[in-house]
């Protein structure tokens, strides 16, 4: 096995939540799949996500000033899976609604960060967005979806 597999296999190893970046481009909602997200900073509230630089979508949201965290719940798997594959939220079947601040917040999500572009850092192969949090609601109450070696499970809390 190479080398590049090896780490990906081992990074893989650690659970990460499953969540859409959302945004709004001339009047449509498009959206990308992530599990590189992260808290920074309770004061001021600061939230990290990252883009590859090779993505086809990597301009568009790398230069986003607006946009949202949806955090996903465990059975919004097809929607991560559609947004995954492509940026359309809609045609990947999501129901959305505005934010204060213009970025569509999915339905179904179990927490929702509006965030405006703090600031944009170089890392490796990607961009580290870091997101000043301006609005947030947690609609729903269910356990979350998370990505574990290399396959969707649900965060349901058991021990």
């Amino acid at each position: 096995m190479d080398k590049a597999r090896e780490y990906r296999d081992a990074l893989g190893l650690y659970p990460t939540g499953v969540a859409l970046v959302t945004l709004l481009h001339n009047g449509s909602a498009r959206a990308m799949t992530i599990n590189s997200f992260a808290s920074v900073s309770l004061d001021p509230p600061l939230v990290l996500w990252s883009v590859a630089r090779d993505s086809m979508r990597y301009q568009l949201f790398r230069d986003a000033e607006v946009f949202a965290i949806n955090i996903l719940a465990a059975d919004q798997e097809e929607l991560a899976t559609a947004c995954a594959q492509s940026d359309d939220l809609e045609a990947a079947g999501a129901s959305w609604a505005a934010g204060e601040g213009g970025a569509p917040l999915v339905d179904g999500a179990v927490a929702r960060l509006e965030c405006v572009r703090d600031a944009v850092h170089p890392g490796g192969d990607h961009d580290i967005i870091i997101g000043r949090v301006t609005g947030f609601d947690q609609p729903r109450r269910s356990p979350a979806l998370v990505f574990h070696r290399s396959a969707y499970a649900s965060a349901d809390g058991a021990l």
